[in-house]
């Protein structure tokens, strides 16, 4: 089943930040760390019910390699990422996103 991507432009935001951040870190290490978002976004759509729920009716997959999750609801036939985060970040990072609705 195709299901229709919609990324909210505050998820790109932060991905764009930790891109930036890997970046300072190491040069080269930002471009990893959006590739390897591009690769989990994919792995999403082809298989989105697969990964666990985190608050309500949020998914979460965790970035392999980077302590990041992306943040995801899914329903008849769409899939919208509400954002990505660090890994140790609480669950209250989801439920504001969830009232940004």
């Amino acid at each position: 089943m195709d299901f229709k991507l919609i990324i909210k432009p505050i998820a790109l935001l932060d991905v764009e930040e930790a891109v930036d951040y890997y970046e300072k870190k190491v040069s080269g290490l930002g471009r990893r760390f959006y590739n390897q978002y591009l690769a989990s976004v994919t792995d999403i759509q082809n298989k989105p019910f697969t990964y666990s729920y985190n608050v309500e009716n949020v998914r979460r997959y965790k970035i392999e390699s980077f302590p990041y999750k992306i943040f995801y609801t899914v329903t008849e036939k769409t899939i919208l990422i509400l954002g990505v985060t660090h890994a140790k970040r609480s669950n209250a990072f989801v439920r504001r996103r969830l009232r940004l609705l």
